[in-house]
């Protein structure tokens, strides 16, 4: 009979390493593993965030006694999800910043790329703001949920610009709390009712991050113009 992953043998010498019977079967576990996180995201995409587990287990293929011998558990499932979700919008936020232009252009683009991603996916966004608490209660990666991933990107940015600039750095990350607040509140808002259009509000909300940063830039003696191209980092 062929060893099978789950009836693999897993033994540690004494110093603590595995030995070949156990570590053969790691990227089968990985793909496994990888399977259920992306039929846990369909589940969660058509079923909403509350999905069960027989729904994961019907979009993975496999029985549903099966889900949790690749996790330990709901909560570690849960964790593994929002990563996955987290690094997708990461990605997205990532993109829309890398927007070359002026700092309207840059923080219109990024708002945009927020929004588009919440309008294309409300499930998983209402998903990660229900298990954001306890993503960060575990110590786990910051960028985990979609308010993270949005400020842990836009603090890094404004960061690299303010040492361009030579002016003090300290200051970004509050900087940015009052950002992301503003935005991902109104984004929660406007998911439940999808009034203005997306291009309409990310409009609204550009120029009111602006009146942040501006105000932010001016204490720290910086006059910035909003239309004015930025320097390339």
């Amino acid at each position: 009979m062929t060893e099978s992953p789950s009836a693999a043998v897993s033994t540690t010498a004494e110093d603590g390493t595995r030995d070949g019977r156990s570590t053969r079967w790691d990227p089968h576990r990985k793909e496994r593993r990888l399977t259920i996180i992306q039929a846990a995201i369909a589940a969660i995409e058509e079923y909403g965030p509350e999905a069960l587990t027989a729904q994961i287990a019907e979009k993975a293929g496999v029985p549903r006694t099966h889900v949790y011998r690749h996790f330990d558990g709901k909560q570690a499932l849960d964790l593994a999800v929002s990563g996955y979700i987290g690094n997708q919008i990461g990605e997205r936020i990532r993109a829309g910043l890398a927007t070359r232009g002026s700092a309207r252009d840059i923080i219109s683009a990024s708002i945009e790329a927020h929004l588009g991603w919440i309008e294309a996916h409300p499930n998983l966004y209402r998903f990660l703001s229900q298990h954001a608490y306890a993503v960060r209660a575990t110590g786990a990666h910051a960028a985990d949920d979609a308010k993270a991933a949005f400020a842990a990107e836009l603090t890094a940015l404004i960061h690299r610009y303010m040492q361009a600039l030579g002016v003090d750095t300290s200051p970004a990350e509050r900087i940015i709390v009052g950002v992301v607040g503003l935005v991902d509140a109104t984004a929660a808002w406007w998911l439940e009712g999808r009034d203005p259009p997306r291009e309409q509000l990310t409009a609204e909300l550009t120029e009111r991050v602006w009146l942040l940063i501006d105000y932010s830039a001016r204490e720290l003696g910086l006059t910035l113009d909003p239309d004015q191209r930025l320097p390339r980092l």
